[in-house]
């Protein structure tokens, strides 16, 4: 299926080299850096450390709301002062897609300062501010976006993940306008974790150098507003770019290392440039030895001997590395400057001839040059990549149709797994119905995964791939099959006592004694992280976190990405962590006890291509569908029914994996009637999946 262009109409940016756009192209111009000695760490290291800090208004290192203040800042200056007019469509069909590695991570510091310190309820108050749901629900009041929002988190992959997937909302008919993008803010938490990994450079960062030692933490926020082609065209807008090539792809290799042929990131240029005829790489280069060598085997092996007539531009040098914002910004600042007829470089120590004979880096000195088409490339934690190729248009181009949506294909449920209190599967689920229910037993868990090659994963990934274990077994399907599926995964609160247990040692070791396993656990995206790895999965793999609702979020997203025919088929799951903490901090938020429980739930998308299976209609946010026969789940957290002929599922609270549970054990129902399951998350945004009579149960 023919995907529809999409066009980028808008852009704003800040990081340390400026706090818009404007200012950053005027001095990367120069040879100057915007990465120096940092005030906002909520700790100071032993040794002064050197990091890109964006300028802010209250740069201190007591701001918890960073993350906040960035995002709303970048968010104000892509919409102006008439946000209505800007967006050009109805408020529901406005979509804001924004990937992040951090979120509210520095709420989390303050809350467990005041939890040291004996203040429960200050705890609890700083806590509520944490998940990326929270800090999206701060940033949009008042902004006419009631579509879809929801954060993407594969760690420093995030901002083209989110972009990718903003791309589908409008290319499956979802959405009318998109705001995408990524931010992360500077945090105690990250620089503790990297410095523990022994990835931070003393000395300059220096991309691709044979000095080369790390990288130099930075922060920022960057943001795209997009827009179908042709519906920009009839709006009259300034087109800067288009988007034409997106790939997204998987090393299954290492939590914390990129694959040392740089496999998932060849994958992602592949798919992205598709003829390879690219004028500009804007590289992810994070100046560390494996990732530039790892990078430099992918682009050898995506250009071969066209590579050395392509420069090469690496930004981090100038910005610093601003995690879940990296590709965003580069992007984007990348492309000003192109329109401005120059390719910006990058600084620190000049690249290695030797390491790199076939690598023409921009270096030192900004080269007068109007690339029509580049590539942007991220990798994360956790071996995800992603790469977007933007072209800027030409103007031959103007008036030229290019397409609508195509009409949207059908979508079918063909497999669920699931792991519970209740035991495994869809049985194990209905056993909790009617009762507050139990944790998952160490003994199931044990019995489902591989204990030598999980004894160190934090409980959150490994009922991940319990459930996915059941789903497999379910339906008889082996490990190889899941190798090409894309992989999307929710959570609510994350890894909760690894991210406990990582903090309460950082704030008592101190920021120079950090444990680098506990960090690694504690990254937002380390369940799809280990999903793919212990299943091989090289297609795209990326986490949907923050909100009660991400399970159904991440089911919305990959049912549009099936509907516009992007994808073939796609893994989503949801997962929580029971905590003590968690439920103290939901039980203010709603004035009653919340007893939260873990578990995970699997299910296997495919394209309706006449197979069993039971057919989800649709998915969204807002208004339930007229007529629809709606199942909750009685929680406190969800709305009372409003409806005529719905029902109540009494499961126990299960957070993210609430939505996902609750259509399992619909499934079976919907052989009859239209089911419709809602969930709603504590700020009160519904969200939605139906299903419809078509098939026998599974």
């Amino acid at each position: 299926m023919a995907h529809t262009p999409i066009a980028i109409v808008r852009m704003a940016v800040s990081g340390a080299m400026g706090p818009d756009l404007r200012s950053i192209v005027q001095r990367i111009r120069g040879e100057s850096s915007g990465v120096r000695r940092g005030l906002a760490l909520e700790q100071a290291p032993a040794r002064p450390a050197d990091v890109g800090e964006t300028p802010l208004p209250i740069p201190v290192a007591c701001v918890p709301n960073r993350a906040e203040i960035l995002l709303e800042r970048c968010l104000s200056q892509l919409l102006g002062d008439d946000p209505s007019r800007a967006l050009s469509a109805p408020p529901e069909r406005c979509a804001f897609v924004i990937g992040t590695t951090l979120a509210g991570m520095r709420h989390c510091g303050t809350a467990m300062r005041r939890l040291m310190d004996g203040d429960q309820a200050a705890a609890n108050a700083a806590f509520r501010s944490m998940p990326a749901g929270q800090v999206l629900r701060k940033v949009l009041a008042g902004y006419p976006i009631r579509g879809c929002s929801t954060s993407i988190s594969c760690a420093c992959a995030s901002a083209l993940s989110a972009v990718a997937n903003g791309c589908a909302m409008l290319q499956s008919g979802d959405a009318d306008a998109v705001v995408a993008g990524g931010y992360d803010p500077i945090a105690e938490f990250s620089f503790a974790g990297f410095s523990a990994l022994q990835l931070v450079a003393t000395g300059p960062l220096s991309p691709f150098a044979a000095e080369r030692e790390g990288m130099k933490l930075g922060e920022g926020a960057a943001l795209f507003l997009l827009r179908r082609l042709d519906d920009a065209r009839e709006l009259g807008e300034s087109i800067l770019g288009i988007v034409d090539g997106i790939g997204e792809a998987s090393d299954a290799f290492h939590l914390t290392k990129p694959h040392p042929e740089g496999r998932g990131a060849a994958a992602a240029l592949s798919s992205a440039c598709g003829d390879g005829q690219v004028d500009l790489i804007i590289a992810h280069a994070t100046g560390t030895p494996d990732n530039d060598g790892c990078e430099y085997a992918a682009y050898r092996s995506t250009f071969g001997s066209r590579l050395r007539h392509i420069p090469v531009t690496a930004l981090k040098s100038r910005f610093g590395h601003p995690l879940g914002a990296a590709g965003a910004l580069e992007l984007a600042v990348a492309l000003q400057c192109a329109t401005e007829g120059f390719i910006p470089a990058g600084v620190g120590n000049p690249p290695n001839a030797e390491e790199f004979p076939e690598l023409d880096l921009v270096h030192r000195t900004a080269r007068s040059a109007s690339p029509q088409r580049m590539v942007a490339l991220s990798a994360g934690f956790g071996g995800a990549n992603v790469a977007i190729a933007v072209r800027r248009p030409a103007s031959r181009e103007v008036g030229v149709t290019a397409g609508r949506p195509a009409l949207a294909v059908g979508v079918r449920v063909s497999a669920i797994g699931a792991v519970s209190g209740g035991g495994r599967g869809v049985p194990g689920l209905e056993a909790m119905l009617g009762t507050l229910g139990s944790d998952v037993t160490d003994d199931l868990v044990d019995s489902m995964v591989d204990r030598a090659r999980t004894r160190r994963l934090a409980l959150l990934p490994k009922l991940l791939i319990c459930a996915v274990r059941d789903l497999l077994e379910s339906v008889q399907l082996s490990e190889s099959a899941l190798s090409d599926v894309p992989t999307l995964v929710a959570t609510w609160h994350g890894a909760t006592g690894f991210t406990e247990r990582y903090y309460t040692d950082l704030i008592g070791s101190g920021i120079d004694l950090a444990n680098p396993m506990l960090f690694a656990e504690s990254v937002p995206n380390v369940g799809s992280a280990h999903v793919s790895i212990t299943y091989g999965v090289r297609a795209s793999s990326a986490s949907v976190i923050g909100t009660r609702t991400s399970g159904l979020e991440a089911l919305h997203l990959a049912r549009a990405r099936i509907s516009a025919g992007i994808w073939r088929h796609a893994l989503v799951l949801a997962a929580e962590e029971s905590h003590p903490l968690v439920d103290s901090v939901l039980s203010d938020v709603c004035g009653a006890t919340v007893h939260g429980r873990a578990g995970a739930v699997a299910l296997l998308l495919q394209r309706d291509e006449g197979q069993s299976g039971v057919q989800v209609l649709s998915t969204g946010v807002g208004e339930v569908p007229a007529g629809a026969s709606v199942i909750n789940s009685g929680q406190v957290l969800d709305e009372p029914l409003q409806t005529d002929g719905g029902q109540q599922l009494m499961l126990p609270e299960m957070g993210s994996c609430t939505g996902l549970a609750l259509l399992a054990l619909a499934a079976d129902r919907s052989r009859h009637d239209r089911v419709t399951v809602c969930s709603r998350d504590p700020k009160g945004i519904r969200w939605w999946a139906e299903l419809g009579p078509d098939a026998p149960s599974l």
